[in-house]
C-alpha cells in the first residue's frame, strides 16, 4: 500500500489563484485565502489523485463566494 504525500500548494500558485479569486468576486484577500486553505484541506484528506486539487478547490471557493454575492440586476420589490 502507497503511503499518501501531502499535497500542499505551490505558494505561488497559491497565491495567484487567491488574488484571481478575490478580484473576480470582490471579496477580500483574506476571506478568499481561509476559504481556499479550507477547500484545499477538505479535498487533501480524502484525494488519491492530488494533481487537480489547486483547481477544484478554486472552484469550491468560487462557488461559495457566489452563494455569498448578493443578486445583482434584480429589481427591489416594493408596494
Amino acid at each position: 500500500m502507497r503511503t499518501a504525500v501531502k499535497a500542499a500548494p505551490e505558494p505561488a500558485q497559491r497565491g495567484s489563484s487567491i488574488r484571481a479569486l478575490a478580484m473576480e468576486s470582490g471579496a477580500a484577500q483574506p476571506e478568499v485565502a481561509d476559504l481556499y486553505d479550507h477547500e484545499f484541506a477538505e479535498l487533501e484528506a480524502t484525494a488519491t489523485v492530488r494533481d487537480f486539487l489547486a483547481v477544484l478547490a478554486s472552484r469550491r471557493v468560487r462557488a461559495t463566494l457566489r452563494l455569498k454575492r448578493p443578486a445583482r440586476g434584480l429589481p427591489e420589490t416594493g408596494t
